[in-house]
């Protein structure tokens, strides 16, 4: 598949209320801390490219293989409100055997689920190109798999500060280190076994003063301080990161919240 930049959406279409229509475009995001001082005082202005950059230069710099990489971005309207971390950006690195996953499997849920799948990705598309058929025309050859699946549902995630993994991380403003698909079954979080379910076996919450970066993998990693570290070079968004970087082929970027009011992501 190839890759692809979404338009910034407004923040609300986040929210767990329905989804309302795309207002308008935003060159830029705007996050705020959630861990110490006075938020609404701590605001950090930053590009979509920056964090796209540095998203990718984190996965593409480690030396494990993560499958995907988001910026939860915190949200805080006033003090009255509770902060909530939403999608903030995505980029999604795939699998090695991506082009033999599910090969061998026809049944009639497979090919069901792979037509939702597929029709999701046209539509998203859809909204990239401007197109006014839902992205009908558009044909994507290769097998969605469940871990690109799970990146692209997380697009309509958020999580109130102290909630899901992310949010745990903000709230303790200490890393989240799970591997094992023992332990993310068993964990509290629905998120976790979920990502257990779709075949990840490591995620990992960090937060940073603008949020929460979390990173996954189909791979059993061991916790690592060098990429903690790096995390917080990456993430302090003091770090120059105007060099262009290319993308990598097969690869998916995704840069910001597209509208999904109109999509059906539930499996069938």
């Amino acid at each position: 598949m190839t890759d692809y930049r979404l338009p910034t959406m407004n923040n609300n279409i986040w929210s767990s209320t329905t989804p309302t229509p795309r207002t308008s475009v935003s060159p830029a995001l705007v996050s705020v801390t959630g861990t110490t001082g006075d938020p609404l005082k701590s605001m950090a202005f930053f590009s979509v490219e920056s964090l796209q950059q540095r998203l990718q230069t984190l996965i593409d710099g480690a030396r494990e293989a993560w499958t995907y990489g988001i910026f939860w971005q915190s949200d805080v309207v006033d003090f009255a409100s509770p902060l909530v971390l939403r999608w903030g950006n995505g980029y999604y690195n795939g699998e090695e055997d991506k082009n033999e996953c599910k090969t061998t499997s026809f049944s009639r849920y497979f090919i069901a689920e792979q037509e939702h799948r597929k029709k999701v990705l046209r539509e998203v598309n859809s909204l990239i190109s401007g197109t006014q058929n839902g992205g009908e025309n558009d044909v994507v050859d290769e097998v969605v798999t469940d871990t690109e699946w799970f990146f692209l549902i997380s697009m309509s995630e958020s999580f109130v500060n102290g909630s899901g993994l992310p949010g745990l991380a903000m709230h303790n403003s200490s890393p989240i280190w799970v591997t094992g698909t023992e332990r993310l079954s068993a964990s509290n979080c629905e998120r976790a076994r979920q990502a257990q379910r779709y075949g990840l076996q490591t995620m990992f919450c960090i937060p940073s003063a603008n949020g929460v970066v979390e990173l996954g993998s189909t791979e059993l990693i061991s916790q690592s301080s060098d990429l903690m570290d790096k995390v917080k070079v990456l993430f302090n968004f003091n770090t120059d990161m105007s060099s262009p970087t290319g993308l990598v082929s097969g690869s998916r970027v995704v840069e910001s919240e597209p509208d999904l009011s109109a999509l059906r992501l539930t499996d069938p």
